[in-house]
């Protein structure tokens, strides 16, 4: 920024011709007079520049998480080249950049975590490299020299403006690893979170005992462990929707192969939701009897009766299912309530289902329920712990539960509040810990009534009378040990914070309504119980939102990332993830900022 004036393209871009009209047609011309009138300086400018350059272009490409290689890209070439025909960019230069920019902004993010008053929740997500070869997707693991797994790691947390944040602390390819648990430690006591982590979500079919026990391992050296560990392991909740469901589609897996022709319905990406509309529309078309007026079916193995009733049976199943996942992976921002919720309800329908008169449809709910019943009995706790600390639900609301859904009670109501008794306590504790003593002097320094009469009338002495003093302390009042006996046996104890919020009215139910705005307004009321409110509802319930949540199986890394080296994966999935929170509350103090945005809308025109 130079005299007040924002930066433009023309300061990073000396000579370019942007523009035929106006001013910008004379930058050229001006730039080259000055140049031939200080030619001794065009070196050093033109390192200036393009160091000016680099730097916009490497926070641009972190920014958007787009790999260097894109400059070598013709078109990107052509558009530079019209900025500044002797700015040649090179993706190894840009790199170098990127990496560059990423320990600057790591420095300042490690900062932030290290002073984070308060804890975080992490999240462990394994993304799969696969190719394409034409026919459908496969696996890596067909292909000789390709790609291993990667692994995320990301850190969430609510800041003290009461905004949820997701940083990328760790994206690194296994092969990266040398020693994965120790790496992922030792990146963690980097951060300064190694010690803050109140819970840790895992994928619910892939074995992370080995790393979940080690970081448990840490806090309880640390003495750090909350609750002893009842709710540090949590489950993504969309892996076990993609289990119930898959655990159905196998139980018809030939019928689908004949459908699967009749409806035209080739390979897909392995997304249950696009099976379950597929089935669906089968099942539309069956019913109008489309598949025996029509002599192109003629030639096709058209399910029987009895298939059918069993397509039915499953897509019933899997339409509970697929209701609780469309408000939970729908919503920008799903709350614990709403997870308990639907839950109960996803719960609650298989338990009718299992009744059936229906054997196969019977036999397959048994079998759904019986999967989500080790989910829903691993994560009631901490369902339950957050919803609590939603105003729009609190204790009543499970108490409303355990009344409506027949067999939800898992826990007594009595347990769930002992355990955020339990919670509280620990952190009124370790906040009196933090905060330091008064001192004697503030005691002895400070005004007392006597002092006051003493500066205006002079000192006691002068005022009274000499007296004999009486040294019986029930002296004129005979009755004060019997006085403060009756005050302790009926004297009420001062309400907790857990007390009074649980006392105030429920909070009307709104779709909108935004619950981290709700307890920083309430957070001077309820100073301790805040900071629990913070640390629970940061607890990321699933790994994945929207489209990627009904994948069947890993998701799959951005594809231009898995040919890059894995410490510039790592810097551009990391940065973008931190860059995030700048474009989100729009504090961006860089005026370089402003031209990247004018770089994103001339390239890829949004």
């Amino acid at each position: 920024m130079t005299n007040g004036k924002r930066k433009t393209l023309h300061d990073f871009f000396p000579g370019s011709d942007v523009s035929k009209k106006g001013k910008s047609h004379e930058c050229g011309p001006r730039n080259a007079n000055l140049r031939d009138e200080n030619s001794t300086n065009i070196g050093e400018e033109q390192i200036i520049y393009e160091e000016t350059a680099y730097r916009a272009l490497a926070k641009f490409f972190c920014q958007s998480g787009t790999p260097p290689k894109s400059v070598e890209h013709m078109y990107f070439r052509k558009f530079i080249v019209y900025l500044n025909p002797k700015f040649h960019p090179a993706s190894a230069i840009l790199s170098r950049y990127c990496l560059k920019l990423y320990e600057e902004e790591r420095t300042k993010v490690k900062e932030i975590l290290r002073s984070l008053n308060g804890r975080v929740s992490l999240s462990v997500e394994r993304l799969k490299y696969q190719k394409f070869n034409g026919f459908g997707y496969c696996s890596t693991s067909d292909f000789r020299g390709s790609f291993s797994d990667f692994i995320c790691l990301t850190v969430h947390f609510i800041d003290e403006n009461w905004k949820l944040r997701s940083w990328v602390v760790s994206f690194r390819s296994l092969d990266a690893y040398g020693d994965y648990v120790g790496e992922t430690i030792q990146c963690l006591s980097d951060f300064g979170i190694e010690d803050k982590i109140c819970a840790v979500t895992v994928h619910s079919y892939l074995d992370f005992d080995e790393i979940v026990d080690v970081i448990k391992g840490k806090l309880i050296e640390k003495k750090r462990l909350q609750l002893d560990g009842q709710f540090f392991r949590v489950s993504c909740n969309a892996d076990i929707f993609s289990s119930m469901v898959k655990k159905a589609f196998g139980m018809i897996e030939d019928i689908i192969n004949d459908i699967r022709l009749l409806v035209f319905w080739g390979k897909s990406l392995p997304v249950w939701n696009v099976t379950f509309h597929k089935l669906q529309e089968a099942l539309e078309l069956e019913a109008k009897g489309e598949y025996l007026k029509k002599d192109e079916y003629k030639d096709y193995d058209i399910p029987s009766p009895q298939e059918w009733e069993k397509v039915k049976g499953v897509c019933k199943l899997v339409g509970h299912v697929y209701t609780a996942a469309e408000v939970l992976f729908m919503e920008k921002r799903p709350s614990a309530g709403l997870y308990f919720h639907n839950l109960n309800k996803l719960r609650f329908n298989l338990m009718k289902d299992s009744v059936s008169s229906d054997e196969f449809a019977g036999s397959l709910a048994n079998i759904m329920l019986k999967k989500f019943g080790k989910y829903w009995t691993h994560m009631y706790l901490v369902l339950a712990l957050a919803t609590i600390m939603d105003p729009r639900y609190k204790v009543k609301y499970l108490e409303f539960c355990f009344l409506k859904y027949e067999g939800n009670d898992l826990l007594p109501l009595s347990s769930i509040l002992e355990a955020i008794q339990r919670l509280l306590d620990d952190y009124v504790v370790h906040r009196s810990s933090m905060e330091y003593p008064m001192s004697d002097s503030d005691s002895d320094n400070s005004d007392t009534g006597e002092d006051l009469i003493s500066d205006e009338f002079g000192t006691s002495e002068d005022l009274l009378e000499p007296m004999e003093v009486v040294n019986d302390p029930s002296f004129g009042f005979d009755c004060s040990d019997e006085f403060s006996k009756f005050i302790q046996t009926t004297s009420q104890p001062p309400k907790s914070e857990l007390d009074c919020y649980l006392e105030e009215p429920i909070v009307p139910w709104t779709k909108n309504f935004d619950v981290l705005s709700w307890w920083k307004a309430a957070s001077p009321r309820y100073p301790v119980l805040s900071k629990l409110a913070r640390d629970l509802l940061s607890i990321q319930l699933s790994l994945v939102t929207g489209y990627d949540s009904y994948y069947t199986d890993l998701r799959e890394p951005d594809r231009d990332m898995t040919s890059m080296e894995s410490d510039l994966v790592n810097a551009l999935m990391s940065t973008k993830s931190w860059f995030d929170k700048q474009r989100r509350n729009a504090v961006i103090t860089d005026p370089l900022f402003y031209d990247i945005r004018f770089f994103h809308y001339l390239i890829l025109g949004n």
